[in-house]
């Protein structure tokens, strides 16, 4: 009887330096559960590739320089748009709290650092294939630094509801808010209010700091 076969992880990898992505695929090639199917250095070329080809993960630079298009939030609403349940790993150098709450507002699987792309990289890939979100240390303590999570209330929160709960935990699973309320047979306006109450309870502002609580309470 042959072994059963496991069919690798798909992954595009899109950045304008041809060497950093040497550099990603060098990291990836060493787990033989996945494989790099394509590359990209321009947003153009990331949509092109999409249109004709499958992956299972995009992991892209945020900051790809082309024409009419000089920022990454632009090609994540696109993808979100054509290609809504693709997961995304954002890969940057940039320290900017806000831009990173885009990027988690808009459904990205992940925020890693380039500088920390060997040790983070294959954690926030296994996350993605658990279905949850991933956060890096560094973009996690920029979103700490501007408020996000306050650590009073940390420490002196109401407890969740059995609901509220679980509410939390499939968020951090990476489902949406409909997603949840068809799985619990819930409407979407009681499940975003049950949302809504826990993060007023955690004393967390948005998704991203919610991401943040979960991940480091090992909640995700």
């Amino acid at each position: 009887m042959n072994a059963p076969t496991h069919t690798p992880l798909r992954i595009l990898l899109a950045d304008d330096h041809p060497i950093f992505r040497i550099g990603l695929r060098a990291v990836i090639q060493q787990d033989p559960g996945l494989t790099v199917v394509g590359e990209a250095s321009t947003p153009l070329e990331v949509t092109q590739w999409l249109a004709e080809g499958e992956c299972d993960l995009l992991i892209t630079d945020f900051m790809m320089p082309a024409e009419n298009q000089n920022d990454g939030l632009r090609l994540l609403e696109t993808i979100r748009r054509h290609w809504p349940d693709l997961p995304i790993l954002v890969v940057t150098m940039l320290s900017n709290p806000g831009l990173f709450r885009e990027m988690l507002a808009l459904g990205v699987k992940g925020v890693l650092n380039k500088a920390s792309l060997v040790s983070e990289l294959p954690i926030a890939i296994a996350h993605v294939q658990r279905q949850k979100v991933f956060i890096a240390e560094s973009i996690s303590q920029a979103l700490l630094q501007d408020g996000e999570v306050r650590p009073d209330k940390l420490l002196e929160r109401d407890p969740l509801s059995p609901r509220e709960l679980e509410v939390t935990r499939l968020l951090a699973g990476g489902l949406s808010v409909s997603e949840i309320a068809a799985q619990l047979n819930r409407s979407k306006q009681t499940v975003s209010a049950q949302k809504v109450n826990a993060m007023r309870k955690l004393g967390v502002p948005n998704d991203a700091a919610l991401f943040i609580y979960l991940q480091e309470h090992g909640l995700s």
